[in-house]
């Protein structure tokens, strides 16, 4: 008995079967294209220098190695800082193949915990970027007590002995640096040796009570010779007051409501060595008025600050000025303010 031909495939399933299996070579092509690509892997991240001296240049090499199978190309290296150098021996590396980056911390000027870092990035896409760092202490071949100096609050009249303090500099013995010449930039601080020596130096800081004003910001520095330091800056601060001080130094009144005059309270001090005589006391705006309560003639007193919100047809800004004969300090001004509540 002869067996029946099988029925021939449509054409249909026929373009089905083929455009299946195109479209497998085509994802099967695309996984291969997606795995050409360079990775970057390091031997290390992080290299721990330990305990080196001040001045000492620490040098390591990072090893780049491409485990990828593309060539990995290093288009940036950039340092955390100017002390810090880096070298490259190749900028492309080839799949498989290692490479070095070279770093270098120079030391100079640093001392304590230190750690500084490089950024390398290149055509790796997974990872860009990805940093290295050399961490470890320095050791100073000086002492500075203090390393900075902070007066606090002064005020131009305060007592020498406020605006006085004392630094002490000292160069270990077993060095070759020298300490050569100690000054200060600013013509409202003077360094002043009270011992010294070529590897111990006693300095009393004062700031000068024709000092403005403000926040004071200032340095002492100590020149060396002999070693790869050259200077030594010891930072200077201070909050400069006046003699004469109003607590608080600004007043508001919030939200102004009724008839009624409203008033606020001010404590006025002075802390110069001499009395002062408050001359007049006048306001930018006529819903304000103030006088002076005198507690201690010349030294304490308090400002009574009144305003009337009948007066007040918007938001109230205004001062209070008071003029003085202290030979500095001859006007003084309070701020005031409030708001009227919505309609």
């Amino acid at each position: 008995m002869q067996r029946a031909p099988s029925p021939r495939p449509s054409l249909r399933s026929r373009l089905l079967v083929v455009v299946g299996v195109l479209i497998a070579v085509a994802a099967s092509s695309a996984e291969v294209v997606a795995e050409v690509k360079p990775i970057i892997a390091l031997s290390t991240d992080s290299y721990d220098f330990g305990t080196v001296a001040q001045g000492t240049k620490v040098v390591h090499e990072f090893q780049i190695t491409n485990k990828g199978n593309a060539d990995l190309v290093i288009e940036r290296l950039a340092a955390s800082c100017g002390c810090t150098a880096t070298q490259l021996s190749a900028p492309t590396i080839k799949p498989g193949a290692s490479e070095k980056v070279r770093v270098t911390f120079d030391t100079s000027g640093f001392m304590g915990e230190k750690t500084k870092s490089v950024l390398i990035a290149s055509n790796d896409t997974n990872s860009p970027e990805v940093t290295v760092s050399l961490k470890g202490k320095v050791l100073s071949s000086f002492t500075l007590e203090p390393a900075r100096v902070d007066f606090g609050e002064i005020f131009p009249s305060s007592p020498l002995a406020s605006r006085q303090k004392e630094v002490t500099f000292s160069v270990a013995e077993d060095t070759d640096l020298k300490i050569t010449k100690i000054t200060s930039l600013s013509k409202y601080l003077v360094a002043s040796p009270v011992v010294s020596s070529t590897n111990k130096a006693t300095v009393s800081i004062e700031i000068l009570p024709t000092v403005p004003q403000g926040e004071f910001r200032d340095r002492v520095i100590f020149e060396l010779d002999g070693g790869r330091r050259a200077s030594v800056n010891v930072p200077v601060n201070a909050s400069v007051k006046g003699d004469l001080r109003l607590n608080p130094g600004t007043v508001s009144f919030g939200v102004l409501q009724g008839d009624a005059p409203v008033e606020r309270r001010v404590q006025f001090e002075n802390k110069g060595p001499s009395p002062i005589a408050i001359q007049s006391i006048t306001t930018s705006n006529s819903a304000i008025s103030a006088s002076m309560i005198e507690v201690q003639p010349g030294r304490l007193g308090v400002l009574v600050v009144k305003v009337d919100p009948r007066r007040v047809s918007g938001d109230l800004k205004g001062t209070v000025e008071m003029t003085t004969n202290h030979p500095t300090e001859s006007l003084i001004s309070l701020n005031v303010s409030g708001v009227l509540p919505p309609k």
